[in-house]
């Protein structure tokens, strides 16, 4: 009789141990195999089948910050009000108090993540049937808690290292942007799609200070609904260090430059506190990018004297306003045609979007040069800023003037684009296409020689407006 029950006992125990072999090898690979956090309580879901059929595996953590649980595959959300949420944190206090190793409720269980002693969040098990007390997946939990606690302890870490890379890759970005960009209206755009890239869990803002009228603009993102934040702007002196607002879920990051108040970063998160760690980050953001800020203004206070922008080898912003005096007065005194074509790169935004900010430059200077190939030695082509071109072309008439432009959308749209060198995983090479408006001075009408781009400029709207990739004529009415 002994002798059957030991080998009862055997045959148990071996396949326990066969189950919890199969479980932690299962629990293993689908960490490795995991692109991401939903992905990896997918794979606990698979080895939890072998003890419950058909579970699901939620996991939460606790935010020390707020003292809140957050759903571990959404951890933006906020929990707090939610019924589950209070259901959920029930059974945390009791790991926390009575360092239970589990609780049955129906059919869920829920088991605590524990490291170094230290009750971190809870898993939550829903099976399809009744959880009994005497399932085999309790006498091995202990050693189920050891390795799940481990695994999220792991990927934790390995997602700060990720951050703390990306993060140095924001600060790196932030300071290289005035190798090609040098105008504040589009450097401070950038800078608010990289701080959002990293800070993915805030809102972030980016506001300047209107030297006239002595009150903050927005400038990145389009729009701001609380209005109660420029109140808090107005708070901002020379002196300013970081200011903390909304019961520490609002923090403002003022731009001081040349001992004035220039700007300001704003993060702000409707239900979190932002963190100590986070709040470190963002200083160190804010002082690059009061840095790069910097260099900015002496580089435009540098290139009023310059003519060439640096980027693509056109004439600059400033040159172009020259040279345009100079041709519309040349028309006028010759009784000349002078035609002027702008162009602007379709959803060039989402080539930065997808590619980054060094693809979206070499896009920039391979356009340009396809461009400046297809014109007369006489023309004048220039960068209006942005990814806008403009080009003027003197002793042109209209007709001509729209074969020309119809010449450089083809050639821009055929142009294969090679991006090897920045190591995009697929992408070798890619295409653009560019939307054109076209337009005649008018020697008579046109008083001022501005008015020429201005028509060149409504134009290209309407050409985007209609589909984008077309030239369109202004048309005076």
């Amino acid at each position: 009789m002994l002798v059957v029950q030991n080998m009862k006992h055997t045959i148990r125990q071996e396949k326990m141990d066969n189950i919890l072999y199969n479980f932690i090898y299962s629990l293993i690979k689908s960490y490795e195999d995991s692109q991401n956090r939903v992905e990896l309580i997918e794979g606990f879901s698979r080895a939890l089948s072998l003890f419950f059929p058909m579970c699901n595996v939620s996991i939460y953590l606790m935010d020390e910050f707020s003292y809140c649980l957050k759903d571990f595959t959404k951890p933006w959300e906020n929990l707090a009000l939610d019924e589950k949420n209070s259901e959920i944190k029930k059974y945390f206090d009791n790991f926390l108090v009575k360092k239970s190793n589990y609780e049955i409720f129906g059919n869920y269980i829920y088991f605590p993540i524990v490291q170094r002693n230290k009750t971190l969040g809870i898993v939550e098990v829903k099976s399809s049937k009744l959880i009994d007390k005497d399932n085999d997946f309790i006498s091995i939990l202990p050693l189920i808690t050891a390795q799940v606690s481990m695994i999220i302890s792991t990927l934790k870490n390995k997602e700060q290292i990720k951050l703390t890379s990306k993060f140095h890759q924001t600060l790196k970005n932030i300071a290289q942007i005035t190798q090609t960009q040098y105008e504040l209206d589009y450097i401070l755009p950038i800078m608010g799609e990289m701080i959002d890239g990293f800070v993915s869990e805030h809102l972030i803002y980016i506001f300047i200070k209107n030297k006239n009228k002595k009150e903050y603009k927005l400038i990145w993102p389009n729009k701001c609904s609380d209005s109660k934040i420029y109140e808090y702007l107005e708070r901002i002196t020379p002196k300013s260090d970081t200011i903390i607002e909304r019961d520490g879920k609002m923090g403002i990051f003022p731009l001081i430059i040349d001992s004035k108040p220039y700007g300001a970063i704003v993060a702000y998160n409707h239900f979190d506190k932002i963190t100590t760690r986070e709040i470190e980050y963002l200083e160190e953001i804010k002082a690059q990018a009061q840095s790069t800020l910097t260099r900015a203004k002496s580089y435009i206070e540098v290139l009023e004297h310059a003519t060439l922008d640096a980027l693509t080898g056109y004439n600059n912003r400033h040159q172009f306003e020259k040279r345009l005096k100079e041709t519309t007065n040349t028309a006028k005194r010759q009784n000349s045609p002078l035609c002027c074509i702008m162009s602007d790169i379709d959803f060039f935004k989402k080539v930065n979007d997808t590619y980054g900010h060094a693809v979206g430059d070499c896009v920039l200077k391979t356009v340009a040069k396809t461009i400046k190939k297809e014109l007369r030695a006489e023309d004048i082509p220039s960068r209006y800023g942005g990814e806008e071109f403009i080009f003027l072309l003197p002793n042109t008439k209209i007709d001509e003037a729209r074969i020309v432009a119809q010449r450089l959308r083809l050639a821009v749209e055929n142009k294969k684009i090679n991006i090897e060198e920045y190591k995009i995983e697929g992408t070798k090479e890619i295409s653009v296409t560019i939307s054109i408006g076209v337009c005649e001075f008018n020697k008579i009408k046109d008083k001022e020689p501005q008015m020429l781009y201005e028509h060149a400029d409504s134009a290209l709207y309407e050409a985007k407006e209609s589909g984008r990739n077309r030239v369109v004529i202004y048309k005076d009415i």
